[in-house]
């Protein structure tokens, strides 16, 4: 079972009415001071293609080669779209030891920001990426990611998830957020121990402002263990980013890394 179906919302009273553009509200903070949101699951609208596509694709490949000169590799195109059109883009380092992934089309549409932060034109756009090891195989330039055994799709999935997830429930996503996999943090694929996702904003890839004004933020994806979300939620991402530091988080993702909160053991209400 993939990411995607193992992402159980839980099913909570409607949230209050919200203006138009904006998350829903919320009263429920952690201890940490991250505000808590929870989500049902939308009522199905039926098929709903995509107004706007590839908007801002050009400027960010354009981005990426910047950053990452003679990294080369291929799109995973999304066949069929429903809302945004998420791809997915796989570029090798030239010596074979890295590969980078990161999606288009999360830009397309602007986030619902919540109503204190509303005006805030820089956190409205994003896109997301993460690192894997150069010996991650995921097929070739034509084929269909979603042939590859789950253990090796899993990461180009839970990108196109989360890349539509703050459209598809009218919210946002930005530096600090944890998305559980489900309330008792199910492990993202069999055999691994995170249970889970953090996004930070390293510098690594910088934001970007495209030539319309439009500034989009790259947030890295980093799969993290119940205790590590739970200790965010606990002492905000200041204090998760310490454990990482002192840690040594590596940029490039290593599925047998350890747990830098293995020691948290309290239990949040």
């Amino acid at each position: 079972m993939g990411f995607l179906d193992k992402f159980k919302k839980k099913k909570e009273p409607p949230a209050r009415p919200h203006r138009e553009g904006t998350a829903p509200e919320t009263e429920e903070y952690t201890p940490g001071g991250s505000a808590v949101y929870r989500y049902q699951t939308p009522e199905d609208q039926g098929f709903r293609p995509p107004e706007d596509v590839c908007v801002s694709t050009e400027a960010i490949e354009k981005h990426m080669e910047e950053i990452f000169p003679g990294w080369e590799g291929f799109v995973c195109h999304e066949l069929l779209s429903d809302l945004v059109h998420i791809d997915v883009h796989v570029l090798h380092s030239p010596r074979g030891d890295c590969t980078l992934l990161y999606t288009t089309g999360m830009s397309d549409l602007p986030m619902s920001l919540p109503e204190e932060i509303a005006d805030r034109e820089d956190l409205k756009y994003a896109e997301l990426y993460m690192l894997l090891p150069g010996d991650w195989d995921l097929g070739k330039a034509g084929s269909n990611p979603k042939d590859l055994p789950y253990e090796r799709f899993w990461p180009i999935q839970m990108l196109k998830f989360l890349a539509r997830f703050p459209h598809e429930y009218k919210t946002w996503l930005g530096w600090g957020h944890t998305i559980p996999n489900g309330p008792d943090y199910t492990p993202i694929c069999d055999g691994l121990g995170f249970g889970g996702a953090v996004l930070d904003s390293l510098s690594l890839v910088p934001e970007l402002t495209t030539e319309d004004g439009k500034t989009i933020c790259f947030y890295m994806l980093i799969p993290a263990y119940k205790e590590e979300i739970e200790y965010k939620l606990k002492y905000g991402m200041e204090g998760l980013s310490q454990r990482f530091a002192e840690g040594k988080l590596p940029v490039v993702l290593d599925v047998h890394r350890p747990n830098f909160c293995e020691d948290f053991k309290e239990i949040l209400d």
